[in-house]
């Protein structure tokens, strides 16, 4: 903010420098006065009058009384000449004035014109996020807590430090891991390319990169990503991140059996870490009632917040979806961050379709369902699937919803298409 003020101040000095420095500078324009143009016309005259005299065209008496005349017509045009008008030279005055009226006039108009009240929160934000970031970059995010900073606000401040720090592994990994929040994972994967480019070792960015690639593939593991995460397991057998990773993703495509295998994997370790020992045990009752139970019937044990939706389709636009589209139905934050807190990604089958979302449905352990207490509950069909809502895409009015313990019931219906 401190920095704006100087700015405008030096722009009011050199506007009015601009307009007063010519009025100082200037200097008018010397002309012969009419006095001395009448004096030099007199003088000749009278040497005229004389040449006449010597050589005999006119006697004494008339050059007396023409010398007589051309007087009186002198002594005439100096009077009605000292009755001219008399103009200021330059324009001096007027610099007081202008020094005064200038700043007043520019902060007049910046008031009315070009001031907006949220330059004031900006300003404000980027004081706070100077303040901050060094915190946030030492991973000391409960310290802030309070200072209401959102995600899009983190990465704009992420964008200006690494212009400046290009070599900042860890900055271009927390740029990752915020671009993975807002569901911007081609993003995402870039900046987890730069941090692993520095640092090709760290478990942490190789974890964040292959996050990234598995939602930018709309959830589907590719070999690749499976053998990444294999090596993961290899080198760091009591790191809950790999398993929870793999499940989900085996999870969503329906391979539920294959899904309980990887999460029964860590849960049969020695020392598994407690709070990911309990988010994995709800996650295989999710996956064991998904195999006993027909789809248009699943349900969900655990005592964390269930959610019931029933999707249907109007009749008009069956015709306009195949069986290669992918429905996906989620729930968000209603106030909070983009990302989804539970999902579930299917091939477009036979309408109704109804499915439960649950913390198991979670897309990262720190983003559940059980940690909000007001969500929106949507559904989208893309024929692309893409987990990006695009244009072309069909979708049911989002459906606002406050959570608690147990069982919510809930129904949407599709029937827009996104412009």
């Amino acid at each position: 903010m401190t920095l704006m003020w100087v700015a405008l101040g030096a722009m009011t000095i050199i506007g009015v420098l601009v307009i007063v420095l010519p009025l100082v500078m200037f200097k008018p324009k010397q002309e012969l006065s009419v006095d001395v143009i009448n004096a030099a016309v007199f003088k000749d005259r009278m040497s005229e009058l004389k040449e006449d005299v010597a050589e005999g065209r006119i006697d004494q008496s008339e050059y007396e009384q023409l010398a007589q005349e051309l007087e009186l017509t002198l002594l005439h045009d100096v009077s009605v000449g000292d009755k001219g008008d008399s103009r200021l030279q330059g324009g001096k005055w007027l610099v007081l004035p202008l020094a005064l009226l200038i700043p007043i006039g520019a902060f007049i108009v910046y008031w009315s014109e070009g001031y907006h009240p949220e330059l004031d929160e900006w300003f404000a934000k980027q004081e706070t996020m100077a303040r901050v970031m060094p915190l946030m970059m030492a991973g000391k995010f409960d310290a802030v807590q309070d200072e209401n900073i959102g995600v899009d606000d983190f990465i704009r401040a992420l964008q200006r430090q690494l212009q400046s720090k290009p070599d900042d592994a860890q900055g271009w990994y927390l740029l990752g891991v915020s671009y993975l929040q807002v569901q911007l994972p081609q993003q995402s994967e870039m900046a987890f390319q730069r941090a692993l480019g520095l640092e090709p070792d760290n478990i942490d960015f190789v974890m964040g990169y292959t996050q990234a690639t598995l939602a930018a593939n709309g959830g589907n593991m590719t070999p690749q990503i499976r053998g990444t995460l294999e090596q993961v397991m290899q080198a760091q057998p009591d790191n809950p991140k790999p398993y929870m990773t793999m499940g989900m993703a085996l999870f969503q495509q329906g391979d539920f059996q294959a899904a309980i295998h990887v999460w029964e994997r860590y849960l049969n370790r020695e020392n598994p870490d407690p709070r990911a020992v309990q988010l994995l045990q709800r996650s295989v009752e999710v996956a064991r009632n998904q195999l006993n139970n027909p789809p248009q019937e699943q349900t969900v044990a655990g005592n964390g917040p269930n959610i019931q939706v029933t999707v249907n389709i109007a009749d008009e636009i069956r015709s306009q979806v195949s069986a290669a589209d992918t429905l996906f139905i989620y729930a968000k934050a209603q106030s909070g961050p983009p990302m989804p807190l539970a999902v579930v990604r299917q091939p477009v089958s036979s309408w109704p379709v109804t499915v439960t979302l649950s913390d198991a449905n979670a897309m990262t352990p720190a983003m559940t369902l059980s940690k909000f207490k007001n969500v929106l509950v949507q559904a989208r069909i893309s024929s692309s699937g893409n987990a990006i809502p695009q244009s072309g895409d069909w979708s049911a009015e989002p459906l606002p919803l406050e959570l608690s313990d147990g069982r919510k019931q809930v129904q949407l219906m599709i029937s827009s298409q996104l412009p």
